[in-house]
């Protein structure tokens, strides 16, 4: 499949997005597929980079944050964010049979984390519309209000994430790949 975006790469988007693609490489020792095709439109690359730092402020905690984007990536079937949040999980320090889990809808120990998981793709899948016994079996689980807007903020990010992911086509960087391997493994 051709997408417009097969001649885009970091090289040849746009010169105002240079400094945002640059701060990327700062942070992950390369640029990521997903920000080269955002590049486009620069204002949007930066949202993103904006919105990602804040999701980092809300009161989940790491592991958490990156369950809520995996759930949400999962539900969509976006693998290359699957495989970006899979990674980033491992380096958060959750234990590998939480990120299989998380990635490949499997039974997860953790209680708490299970309700996360479950929420997230509710939420996702109803497209916000979700069952009140959701939210009660959420809330059950040691969440409050802070958290149900956190999910929904971790949802809309992803959300964009997810789709343009879809329609560039982007494939998974090679430092997310074996990582996203072993998840399918």
């Amino acid at each position: 499949m051709t997408t417009p975006f097969d001649d885009l790469t970091a090289a040849t988007a746009p010169l105002a997005a240079q400094p945002l693609l640059a701060r990327t490489r700062d942070v992950f020792g390369f640029v990521p597929n997903l920000a080269v095709a955002m590049a486009p439109v620069p204002a949007a690359l930066e949202g993103y980079l904006h919105i990602l730092r804040a999701f980092a402020d809300t009161p989940l905690d790491p592991i958490e944050q990156q369950v809520v984007l995996m759930a949400v990536s999962r539900a969509n079937g976006a693998d290359y964010s699957l495989a970006v949040h899979a990674a980033l999980a491992e380096k958060a320090g959750a234990a590998p049979d939480l990120v299989k889990a998380v990635a490949t809808g499997g039974a997860i120990a953790d209680g708490r984390l299970a309700a996360l998981r479950r929420f997230a793709e509710a939420l996702t899948v109803n497209r916000g519309h979700v069952p009140p016994y959701e939210v009660e079996n959420f809330c059950a689980a040691g969440y409050d209000r802070a958290a149900i807007v956190a999910v929904a903020f971790g949802l809309g990010l992803k959300t964009f994430a997810n789709s343009l992911a879809h329609l560039a086509a982007t494939p998974v960087d090679a430092a997310f790949a074996s990582t996203f391997a072993d998840l399918l493994r």
